[in-house]
């Protein structure tokens, strides 16, 4: 356990400066958005509060985009990457595990911000608790931050090992395959398959808007024209992209302990 953590403080320490980059343009966003309030909002807080749902949104590509810049930063030390005594899955997860400790920290500062825009809006519905909003946030940007980088890695872990094969063709090779990936999977659910697979167990809407609404009277407000659809989130969805995730990790850590090469 203790040379996980020593390699694990050594992934933070390699990340230190994507975090830093990302971490000062989020601020001048967030200057720009407290600067257009006050030259021309009138101080009612509309700008900073657009401006942090937007880098709110934009977190949910932070893991991969950040792991993106860690592998770039690695590229001269990963012949020494790949002689760790430990086996794929945890140098692998610490490697995400980097990821997610930035991404909490960063939520945390981009959170902060929009919480407080959007409390200091007079027309943001008082019905809708930001509490829970938060919560919610929270859950999707943990789920899409994990799912976001296994899928990185795997496409990272492949690439380099066609490389060290085929040279630059590798990169042709995997876009070819994404895109069979992507036709196989439409395919798929055009054919009923995956919505045989995943819908059941519905949530329905309503137990999402009653969760962000704890202080609705029953009268119609901001979600009074919300309907059941076909969009509808369901636990199978959940369950198979959790199975998904845990294969594609899997497949990634042996290809990285019986393929993947120096080059």
């Amino acid at each position: 356990m203790s040379i996980w953590f020593t390699l694990f403080k050594k992934e933070l320490r390699l990340g230190w400066m994507a975090f830093m980059i990302f971490l000062v343009l989020q601020f001048l966003m967030m200057g720009l958005g407290i600067f257009l309030d006050m030259r021309f909002g009138d101080g009612l807080g509309v700008p900073p509060a657009v401006i942090g749902v937007m880098l709110t949104v934009c977190l949910l590509f932070y893991v991969p985009v950040y792991l993106l810049f860690n592998v770039i930063q690695e590229r001269k030390t990963f012949h020494l990457w790949l002689q760790n005594p430990l086996p794929a899955w945890a140098v692998l997860l610490a490697k995400l595990s980097g990821a997610m400790v930035y991404l909490a920290v960063t939520s945390i500062v981009v959170g902060s911000y929009t919480w407080i825009s959007l409390f200091r809006l007079n027309d943001f519905p008082q019905e809708l608790s930001l509490s829970r909003i938060a919560v919610l946030a929270v859950l999707i940007l943990l789920w899409c931050g994990i799912g976001g980088g296994v899928t990185f890695l795997f496409l990272w872990t492949v690439q380099r090992t066609m490389r060290s094969r085929i040279g630059k063709w590798s990169w042709l090779v995997l876009i070819v395959g994404i895109g069979i990936y992507l036709f196989i999977d439409t395919k798929l659910t055009q054919s009923g398959v995956i919505d045989f697979l995943t819908n059941w167990g519905q949530i329905p809407d309503s137990s999402l808007i009653n969760f962000v609404t704890p202080k609705s009277t029953g009268t119609p407000g901001v979600f009074s024209d919300v309907t059941v659809d076909s969009s509808a989130l369901y636990v199978g969805s959940l369950v198979f992209d959790l199975l998904i995730t845990i294969i594609v990790f899997s497949i990634t850590a042996w290809l990285t302990d019986h393929e993947l090469e120096a080059s």
